[in-house]
C-alpha cells in the first residue's frame, strides 16, 4: 500500500466518523446523556449569572467549568435560534473535536511504527469508530472535551520528552491546565507525565534540562487551572469536591444497585456477556432487588461491565432499546461484543509488550509515559468504583481520558502479531473493518433505530417534555416552554403544573399560579420515589418549598394572613429555609406599616419580629443579599440610622462577595425537581414597607 492510498483512505475515515458525529449530534436528544439535564443546568447558569457556581449547590455543579465556559459561549452566541438547536449545534462541535484523538493517534503511530500501513490505518480508525466514541460524542456533558485535552497534552508530553522544548513544556503545561479546569478525572495525566518528567530527571540526571521542562510544565499548568482548585481548598478544605455527599444525589444513589466491589469483581470477566450483552446480567440498574435474586461476583465483574459499555450499549436505554426488548439490538451487541475480542487481546498484549521492552531495555520515554499515564487511570478508577460501588458508575467514558494510550497499546499488539504470527494479520484487519461498519451503522443514530423523542406522547415522557420545557425556558422561549409543561400537565405530573404556576406567578396571575401548584402539591407525593427515609424527607422538603411559594402568591393577591399562615407551616415542614422566613419578615413589616400609630407596641414588636426572621434568613443562606438588604428598610423603620447603615453595608459586601448556596437562578438542576424558580420569595414588598429606606440618609443619620 502506498503513502497515498494510506492517506486517501485515512481521509475516507474521517469523513464517514465525521458525518455519523454530526449525524448523532443533531438528531439525539442531547438531554438523554449521562447526568444531561444536570449538565445543561451548569451551563445555563454561568450564561445567566457568568459565575462559577460553588461545588455543593447542584448536582453537576462540582465539576471544573471550563467545558461548561464554551457551552455558555455557544448558548448565548446562538441566542435566538430555537433553544434545542442550539443545544445541538453546540454538540455537533464539541463532537466533531473527539475526531482529534484520531489524528494524534495517527501523528504517533506514524512516529513509532514507520513504514507499517496496517498500523498507520487501523490505530487511528479505533479512535474514530469505537463504539463508545461514537455514542458518546453527542451526549452533553465534559467528558468528550476532558478526553481531547488529555490526547493533545500526551501529544505534547511526548514532544517536550523527544526534543526538550521549552516552547512544548509550556504547550504541555496549558493543556494539562485546561484538562484539570474540564474534569478531575485528567489528574491520571497529570500523574502520568509529571511522573513521567520526575522519574527521567532521576535516572538521567539531567538536572538543568529536565528540572527546568518539569517547572515550566508545572507552573503554567497552576497559572491556568490553580484558583478553581485554590477556591475549593478555601471553601471546603479539599482541592477535590463532589456533590456525593449531599442528599439530593444520595437520594438517586440509594436506589441504585451497587456491587461488593471485593477482589472477585476486579478480577473476572463473565463470558456470558457474549450470549447476552446487557450488564450486569440479571440484576436492574435502580430499584429494589427482589430476595429470591442471588447475587454473582462473576456476573457483576467490573471488567465485564467496561467491555460491554465499550463495545456496546451494556446498560440499554441510553442509546439502543433493551436487548430483552429488541432482537435486532440483542443480535447487534452480540456481533460487537464478540468481534470487539480481538481488538481487545490485542491491546493487552501491547500492553505486556510494553512491560517486557521496559523490563528488558530500560527506561524509554513513550512507554513509561503510557504506562504510568495508564495504571494511575486503573487506580483512580479502582478507587471510585469501591468509594461508589454502584453499577451504573461503571461507564465507559470514565475511561477516556487515556483513549490515545489505547489506540498505542493496539498498535504495539499489531505490532507483535506481525511478529508472531504474520499470516493472522489479513483476517485481524477484515475483523476490525467489520466492526468498524457494524459499529458505524449500529449507532448511526435514526437509521436501524428512532432515537427518543421527548415531544412524543408516550408513557414517562411527561418528565423529559418538562426537562425541555426548561431547556426552552432558559432561551427565553416562553411559549414553547408553556406548551411543553401543559402537554405533560396533561398526564397530571406534579412538575409540569409548577412550572406553570411559575410562568403564571411571572406574568402577574397568582389566582391561577396558586390553583396550579396547589395541585402539584397534590399530586407529588404520588410520584415521588426513594427509600421510605429519602422520600419522607424529599416529600417534606418539597412541601416546604411549595408552602413557602404559596405564601408568595397570597402576599401577591394582598392575603396576607393566607400568607403568613402558608410561611409558617412551610418553616414547620423545614425549619431551616431562608426564602420562608425572608417572606414572614415581609409580612411582619407590611403588617408593622398598617399598624395605626396609637398601636406603636404592636408596631414595634412587628418590626423587630421581622428583623430577626431576616437574621436567621442571612444566617441560613449568607448569600442572601435580599435579606440583608430588607434589614436596612427594618433599622430605618425605627429610625435607627446607624444600624441601617450597617446593614446596607453588608448588602453591598454580600451582593458582591458571597455566592448563594442555593442557585436561584436556575435550581440544582435535578431531574426529580426540574422546577423554575422553586425557591421563591417576595419580590415586590408594598410601597409603604420600601418607602422606609429612606428615613436614614445614605450618611446613616437622619435627614435635616
Amino acid at each position: 500500500m502506498s503513502l497515498r492510498t494510506e492517506r486517501l483512505l485515512l481521509v475516507a475515515m474521517f469523513v464517514i466518523a465525521a458525518s455519523v458525529r454530526i449525524n448523532n449530534a443533531l438528531v439525539f436528544p442531547a438531554l438523554r446523556g449521562y447526568d444531561g439535564f444536570a449538565h445543561f443546568v451548569y451551563v445555563w447558569f454561568l450564561s445567566e449569572t457568568g459565575r462559577v457556581p460553588l461545588a455543593t449547590t447542584g448536582w453537576s455543579f462540582f465539576h471544573p467549568p471550563f467545558y461548561y465556559a464554551l457551552m455558555a459561549a455557544m448558548w448565548k452566541g446562538l441566542s435566538g435560534v430555537d433553544a434545542v438547536s442550539r443545544l445541538n449545534i453546540a454538540t455537533v462541535a464539541m463532537s466533531l473535536l473527539t475526531l482529534t484523538h484520531a489524528f494524534v493517534s495517527y501523528l504517533i503511530v506514524r512516529r513509532y511504527f514507520p513504514g507499517d500501513r496496517v498500523i498507520g490505518l487501523l490505530a487511528p480508525g479505533l479512535m474514530l469508530f469505537l463504539p463508545v466514541h461514537i455514542y458518546s460524542a453527542p451526549f452533553l456533558g465534559n467528558e468528550g472535551l476532558n478526553a481531547v485535552l488529555c490526547s493533545v497534552s500526551l501529544w505534547a508530553l511526548l514532544q517536550t520528552l523527544e526534543k526538550h522544548s521549552i516552547v512544548w513544556a509550556v504547550t504541555l503545561g496549558v493543556g494539562l491546565g485546561l484538562a484539570m479546569l474540564t474534569k478531575f478525572s485528567s489528574l491520571a495525566v497529570v500523574a502520568g507525565a509529571f511522573g513521567t518528567l520526575g522519574l527521567r530527571y532521576l535516572v538521567r540526571r539531567q538536572w538543568r534540562r529536565d528540572g527546568t521542562l518539569l517547572a515550566i510544565a508545572g507552573s503554567v499548568m497552576m497559572i491556568v487551572c490553580g484558583w478553581y482548585y485554590a477556591r475549593n481548598i478555601s471553601v471546603y478544605g479539599t482541592p477535590f469536591k463532589l456533590s456525593r455527599d449531599e442528599f439530593m444525589v444520595q437520594h438517586v444513589e440509594h436506589i441504585q444497585t451497587a456491587g461488593k466491589r471485593g477482589i472477585g469483581e476486579y478480577l473476572l470477566f463473565d463470558p456470558m456477556i457474549l450470549r447476552r450483552p446487557m450488564w450486569p446480567r440479571g440484576v436492574p440498574l435502580a430499584g429494589q432487588l427482589p430476595p429470591t435474586l442471588e447475587r454473582s461476583t462473576l456476573r457483576e465483574a467490573v471488567w465485564t461491565g467496561m467491555y460491554a459499555n465499550t463495545w456496546f450499549d451494556g446498560f440499554g436505554g441510553w442509546i439502543l432499546p433493551f436487548v430483552t426488548e429488541s432482537e435486532v439490538s440483542r443480535r447487534l451487541g452480540q456481533v460487537l461484543l464478540t468481534l470487539g475480542l480481538v481488538p481487545t487481546l490485542l491491546i493487552l498484549t501491547g500492553i505486556v509488550s510494553a512491560l517486557v521492552q521496559i523490563a528488558r531495555s530500560g527506561w524509554d520515554d513513550t512507554r513509561v509515559a503510557m504506562l504510568l499515564t495508564f495504571f494511575t487511570m486503573v487506580a483512580i478508577f479502582i478507587q471510585g468504583t469501591r468509594t461508589a460501588p454502584l453499577h451504573a458508575a461503571i461507564k465507559a467514558t470514565y475511561f477516556m481520558p487515556i483513549t490515545l494510550i489505547f489506540s498505542f497499546w493496539f498498535a504495539l499488539g499489531l505490532r507483535r502479531l506481525r511478529l508472531w504470527r504474520p499470516r493472522w494479520r489479513p483476517a485481524v484487519v477484515g475483523v476490525c473493518c467489520a466492526l468498524a461498519t457494524l459499529s458505524t451503522i449500529t449507532f448511526w443514530h435514526g437509521l436501524l433505530f428512532q432515537p427518543h423523542d421527548f415531544r412524543a406522547d408516550i408513557p414517562g415522557n411527561a418528565a423529559w417534555k418538562t426537562m425541555y420545557g426548561i431547556v426552552y425556558y432558559a432561551a427565553g422561549d416562553r411559549e414553547s416552554a408553556r406548551k411543553l409543561f401543559e402537554n405533560a400537565a396533561a398526564a397530571n405530573y406534579h412538575l409540569a403544573w409548577e412550572n406553570l404556576a411559575a410562568i403564571a406567578l411571572d406574568e402577574n396571575r397568582p389566582l391561577e399560579a396558586l390553583h396550579d401548584l396547589k395541585f402539584a402539591a397534590k399530586m407529588q407525593p404520588r410520584q415521588s420515589f426513594g427509600i421510605p427515609e429519602d422520600r419522607r424527607i424529599y416529600d417534606q422538603m418539597t412541601r416546604a418549598e411549595y408552602l413557602n411559594s404559596m405564601a408568595v402568591m397570597y402576599y401577591e393577591l394582598g392575603w396576607i394572613e393566607e400568607a403568613r399562615r402558608s410561611a409558617k407551616r412551610s418553616l414547620i415542614e423545614n425549619p431551616y429555609l431562608p426564602e420562608a422566613y425572608y417572606d414572614l419578615a415581609v409580612i411582619d413589616l407590611t403588617l408593622a406599616m398598617r399598624t395605626p400609630a396609637e398601636k406603636s407596641t404592636l408596631r414595634d414588636m412587628l418590626l423587630q419580629s421581622a428583623d430577626g426572621l431576616l437574621a436567621k434568613a442571612s444566617f441560613f443562606e449568607p448569600g442572601f443579599w435580599e435579606a440583608e438588604s430588607l434589614r436596612e428598610v427594618a433599622a430605618a423603620a425605627v429610625d435607627d440610622c446607624e444600624r441601617a447603615a450597617e446593614a446596607a453595608a453588608r448588602t453591598e459586601h454580600v451582593r458582591s462577595k458571597v455566592t448563594r448556596r442555593y442557585p436561584m437562578e436556575t435550581g440544582p438542576g435535578i431531574p426529580h425537581a426540574a422546577a423554575i424558580g422553586r425557591r421563591r420569595f417576595i419580590q415586590h414588598p408594598h410601597e409603604d414597607v420600601e418607602s422606609q429606606r429612606q428615613k436614614c440618609a445614605p450618611s446613616g443619620s437622619p435627614p435635616a
